[in-house]
């Protein structure tokens, strides 16, 4: 899902003299250098008196069926996540209020100052974290990551209300296979989709399985260049990507359900826990798309005795 920054700025609106020159700029950088699906960042910010407020671009939607709005709405999460720690390193205590007015449905968060406030210092040092954050697509070094940082990277998400977060256990690496071999056998013959599945797994197999360079016609994917590019051919030897999987560390972020409101939490949750990993001097990545292919989910949910449906997939490591 979410990718590295982009140098567009995203829509900024401000109201005369609510906010200064330097609070903007330290509130809008931070909101740039959140991980968005596809680099799109879909949202809009706003600045009025004592508040801030980030809307979905709506432009963004497609007609009938929507499959890429899901993880829209978790790149806003992630936006938001680092809006709340921008006004708060600026001294400010803050609520939150997820979608506050119905009848403004591009309105997904306002944030409000509650007067003034001295910076946590996890605030000040994930804030800090914000702009070291990329997206590591490939393999981790094999290293373990020790348990104490391990378990301070899930206590950063779990302070998100609703969200599960789960670590996912050596043993349990064949099932997360099993379902990205399922997922990509769903989508293989589609031609559309043979780019994109060889992101799926290159994060744990970046000399790739079953895959060629071949000619891309930029009429199979209206987001890609035409000319060569890696395509997968065949189906993924689960064996080698769960062993893969299995030397990392993992992370499985679910929600009760798939509404606006709570993929908006599993962008807050999925952010935090991501810039405590940076925090940590580890690096990161996340891998959504699997999961959005017929059933996916709800096999990996039902493989793992998961009380929800899994809605992204964070991994951490050296």
């Amino acid at each position: 899902m979410c990718g590295d920054r982009s140098d567009e700025e995203d829509a900024v609106t401000v109201d005369a003299g609510t906010w200064s020159i330097g609070d903007t700029e330290i509130i809008a950088r931070a909101i740039v250098e959140a991980p968005s699906v596809h680099d799109t960042q879909p949202w809009n910010l706003r600045l009025p008196a004592h508040s801030a407020e980030l809307e979905e671009r709506l432009d963004f939607a497609e007609p009938g069926p929507d499959p890429l709005r899901p993880d829209r709405l978790i790149s806003c999460g992630c936006a938001l996540a680092n809006l709340e720690l921008a006004i708060r390193v600026l001294g400010n205590r803050t609520r939150t209020h997820l979608l506050p007015d119905p009848n403004r449905p591009e309105l997904v968060a306002r944030v409000e100052t509650l007067g003034a406030a001295t910076p946590a210092s996890r605030d000040l040092r994930l804030y800090a974290a914000i702009s070291h954050r990329r997206s590591h697509r490939e393999s981790f070094a094999d290293i373990p990551v020790p348990a104490e940082m391990l378990a301070d990277i899930q206590s950063a998400a779990c302070e998100v209300e609703g969200v599960g977060v789960r670590l996912l256990a050596v043993d349990e690496a064949a099932a997360l296979a099993d379902v990205l071999a399922y997922a990509t056998e769903a989508k293989r013959r589609n031609p559309h989709y043979q780019r994109e599945m060889f992101s799926w797994t290159s994060h744990w197999q970046p000399f790739g399985n079953n895959e060629v360079v071949t000619d891309w016609d930029a009429a199979l994917d209206d987001r890609g260049a035409a000319g060569r590019a890696m395509v997968t051919t065949g189906s993924l030897d689960t064996g080698a990507l769960a062993a893969a999987i299995a030397r990392e560390a993992v992370f499985l972020f679910s929600a009760p359900s798939a509404s606006t409101e709570e993929l908006l939490r599993v962008g807050v949750a999925t952010q935090r826990a991501w810039l405590a990993a940076v925090d940590a001097r580890l690096s990161a990545s996340v891998v959504t798309h699997p999961l959005r292919v017929e059933d996916s989910a709800v096999r990996l949910a039902e493989m793992l005795d998961l009380p929800d449906l899994p809605q992204l997939i964070l991994r951490v490591g050296f």
